[in-house]
């Protein structure tokens, strides 16, 4: 009956996401440049009545894969949605993790190429009289931890005001607890961590740099969040560790979890209809329009 009910409800899902995609023409600005690394492009969608709107806002999308793989055009689905709703939408690639950049390149690396892709996407707005005044960001995995660690600890620094955040299954919390060692926020922070370092408290305080909870107070930007029941990847160590940091400083924020799912996020339409109402909820609330 469950399969059944699941099957039911992803045929409306899928008639629903077929009809909402019926909306605004829009037009498509491949790999404008924003930095000097090699993957740092992005792109940009903007629909057609952006340039009749006084102002405009923007979602800017940041692929998963491990902070080791992916493309920005995985994320041009989600970009094509909500241009066809009226909203500039932008996807980037950053640059990527590898045992050879050890070091040099970390989720603050990635961070300072997030910064710069608003600047270039604030430019860009200028350029062709859109006034780009609000952004949000959204990621995917990976791509969810990098847009989450942006918003809540550099949100001051964007050069377009932030006004939410909206993210899946990005991992929240680096610490040995939720991830059974301090490997990847050794990674992320390009950090070697001895066992002196674990033993003092050192390691901590690395993974807090690149944990995107430890930087949630009562003025962090609204969020929206999304977690799934299955996930052998993003394991429930994360969505804990957010929901506990949120109750306590009360910051606005919406969590849908998908109880059914793994980490591909497939099997709970139900929920997947509850994630796209409050994302179209908090563009509305949050840009205004």
């Amino acid at each position: 009956m469950q399969a059944l009910l699941a099957l039911w409800l992803t045929i409306v899902l899928s008639f629903t996401s077929v009809f909402g995609l019926i909306g605004e023409k829009y037009e498509v600005f491949e790999n404008i440049r924003y930095g000097e690394a090699e993957r740092d492009l992005v792109t940009i969608y903007v629909p057609e009545t952006a340039y009749d709107r006084e102002y405009n806002a923007c979602i800017l999308y940041i692929h998963g894969g491990s902070w080791q793989g992916g493309e920005k055009e995985d994320m041009s689905p989600h970009c094509k949605k909500l241009a066809m709703k009226g909203y500039i939408t932008a996807t980037m690639s950053y640059s990527l993790y590898t045992e050879e950049v050890f070091g040099d390149v970390t989720a603050f690396t990635m961070c300072d190429e997030i910064d710069a892709c608003i600047d270039a996407i604030k430019a860009f707005g200028e350029e062709k009289g859109l006034n780009i005044t609000k952004l949000a960001t959204s990621g995917y995995s990976a791509g969810g931890h990098l847009s989450m660690l942006y918003s809540y600890s550099r949100s001051e620094d964007s050069s377009i005001e932030l006004a939410f955040t909206a993210n899946r299954v990005g991992p929240s919390d680096m610490g040995a607890d939720v991830w059974g060692s301090y490997g990847l926020a050794s990674m992320l922070a390009g950090e070697e961590i001895t066992d002196e370092m674990i033993e003092n408290g050192e390691a901590e305080k690395i993974a807090d740099s690149v944990s995107p909870v430890a930087f949630v107070t009562a003025d962090t930007i609204p969020s929206i969040y999304a977690y799934c029941g299955n996930d052998i990847l993003v394991q429930k160590g994360n969505r804990e560790s957010m929901n506990k940091v949120f109750d306590e400083t009360g910051a606005v924020h919406e969590y849908i979890f998908y109880p059914l799912s793994n980490h591909g996020m497939l099997l709970d339409p139900i929920s997947e209809i509850t994630y796209n109402r409050d994302l179209y909820g908090y563009c509305e609330k949050y840009f205004g329009y």
